[in-house]
């Protein structure tokens, strides 16, 4: 299993803006589909959404480095950049006609569904998310 997981998205014809490119919103939505096909990699059955154990989106960030064109593929590169007690951050590059189109980060918690307070990872989530972590964004990106 790599610690960068790479996917190709879908953009799709109604993810367009009046100028032709993808809507910032519609990133968002690229961001997340990127981060569930990632965990779903790493995680396995662990990481498929349970409302009984619920991991939720506490931040985001995100930076468009430049305009993400419908029709020429468009590569999401996925790492675990940092681990916390209950938390772990995700960051992600999407690359288009070779390069870097929109860099982020989310910060996801495990949280208790009675009262939605931070909870520890599950060990079995904690060791494997331990041996993903890739701290530098450089080195993801090789």
């Amino acid at each position: 299993m790599s610690a960068v997981h790479r996917t190709v998205l879908p953009v799709r014809w109604s993810d367009q803006d009046l100028n032709r490119h993808v809507n910032n919103a519609r990133v968002v939505t690229l961001i997340e589909e990127a981060r569930l096909s990632a965990v779903a990699a790493w995680l396995g059955e662990d990481g498929v959404p349970d409302p009984a154990r619920p991991r939720v989106v506490v931040s985001l960030s995100l930076d468009y480095l430049r305009p993400i064109d419908h029709g020429p593929e468009l590569t999401a590169h996925v790492w675990v950049a940092g681990l916390g007690r209950s938390s772990y951050t995700v960051a992600y590059e999407l690359r288009q006609y070779g390069r870097a189109a929109a860099r982020a980060r989310t910060v996801l918690v495990q949280t208790d569904p009675a009262t939605g307070r931070s909870v520890p990872l599950p060990e079995g989530v904690r060791s494997v998310l331990e041996g993903l972590v890739v701290p530098d964004p450089v080195t993801a990106r090789a």
